[in-house]
């Protein structure tokens, strides 16, 4: 796995709200997850792959800036063992 990251938050507040949490299936094996969320962020970066040998193997990348956080991920919704 490969991630890369940057994260700058309010150390002062614990919000996390889902504003938008939606999946669309691509294939029969491969989904794309988007999401909104409402949170603790002053500013958030992040980008990460999960290779192969592993469950859900995909990418993701997610930025956040003013208390808000949009994530993009693509994954193959399957388990490692289910695979072969």
């Amino acid at each position: 796995m490969l991630y890369i990251g940057f994260a700058l938050r309010n150390p002062f507040s614990r919000r996390h709200q889902i504003v938008l949490d939606k999946t669309i299936s691509v294939s029969k094996n491969k989904s794309i997850e988007i999401g909104l969320y409402k949170n603790n962020n002053i500013f958030e970066f992040g980008f990460g792959i999960t290779g192969f040998k592993q469950d859900h193997a995909g990418f993701h990348f997610d930025v956040g800036l003013l208390g808000y956080n949009v994530d993009f991920i693509f994954y193959d919704n399957r388990h490692y063992n289910e695979i072969n």
